[in-house]
């Protein structure tokens, strides 16, 4: 009996996995599903008013012979992995409930490599730039797409004896360069580390302000601020492996919450399942017989409005 992952399967992990707490991938509340795998940068220009590209010299961009449009072809997430002939052995012997585990486990594995792919991405889009680690054969290369320049207000000011006084100041300073754009609703904050801790501490030296801590985030004078939760790894074509976060030391982050972000899952590269899904696995009977190869395919692109987005910097 060969392992087979069923819909249902995929469901049900999905169901039982908990809930994302990345403070990047939430901002996606809206992910449609796109049944094509290039995005016309036509259809993204009367929605946003600035597109992403991807970065010359690399790859996606196809300009369209004898047409003035271009579009993007979005990266896919693929993972192949095995089922040995003893493990498939294991699983033919199991009971239905033992079954079960075996696909859980291995699949539920490959579910959080995906979602924290899909983490990096869109944690990058927030900087107005994707450039992640690409395999391109045996070789590693870059998957770079360009959203426009991140506004950025530089500060004067150091974390040294923050006052939340000035830390409001900031916050209305974020703000109004983001409707200063024309973008309207609620928005939320951002804070890196240091940052973070230093406000807490500003909060905790005075009493003019009411404020409300929480887990990862403070409530000072109706302004919520985050702590930076989403952090991965970069290898670059060399090997060396480098720590990334979507909020950099020093800095704070704001973002409209209704700037017209989302997060489409496009149509996999697949001639079964040949639509798009957020996350689709198969398993595939190896021709030399040792086993089954396990296949696991995620295609998401992160769009972000990037005038609903503002980044200011503390000297020290």
């Amino acid at each position: 009996m060969p392992v087979m992952v069923k819909p249902n399967d995929i469901e049900r992990i999905i169901a039982a996995n908990a809930p994302e707490e990345s403070n990047a991938m939430n901002y996606f509340t809206n992910r449609p599903l796109k049944n094509s795998t290039h995005i016309m940068v036509q259809e993204l220009e009367q929605e946003y008013g600035n597109v992403p590209v991807i970065r010359r010299g690399g790859l996606g961009v196809r300009p369209e012979t004898g047409m003035s449009a271009k579009i993007i072809e979005p990266m896919p997430i693929e993972i192949d992995d095995t089922f040995t002939a003893v493990e498939v052995d294991d699983y033919e012997r199991a009971s239905d409930q033992g079954k079960q585990q075996m696909i859980d486990d291995r699949i539920s594995g490959h579910l959080r490599i995906v979602r924290a792919t899909t983490r990096a991405l869109c944690a990058q889009a927030h900087r107005g730039t994707i450039d992640y680690m690409m395999q391109a054969g045996t070789k590693m290369s870059r998957y770079e797409v360009e959203y426009g320049d991140i506004q950025g207000i530089p500060l004067t000011d150091t974390l040294a004896g923050l006052s939340i006084a000035k830390v409001i100041e900031v916050l209305n300073k974020l703000t109004t360069a983001i409707r200063d754009n024309a973008i309207g609703g609620p928005i939320e904050f951002i804070a890196a580390m240091d940052v973070f801790t230093a406000i807490n501490s500003a909060a905790a030296n005075q009493k003019l302000y009411t404020a409300v801590p929480g887990p990862g985030k403070i409530s000072i004078a109706g302004f919520e601020i985050l702590q930076d939760n989403d952090t991965w790894f970069d290898i670059d074509d060399s090997g060396n492996q480098t720590k990334e976060s979507m909020v950099e030391p020093l800095e704070l982050m704001a973002r409209a919450v209704n700037a017209g972000q989302k997060l489409p899952y496009l149509k996999l590269d697949d001639v079964v399942m040949n639509q798009a899904v957020p996350f689709y696995a198969f398993t595939k009977i190896r021709t030399d017989q040792r086993g089954e190869d396990l296949f696991v395919k995620s295609k998401p692109f992160p769009l972000i409005n990037r005038k609903g987005i503002a980044i200011a910097k503390f000297t020290a």
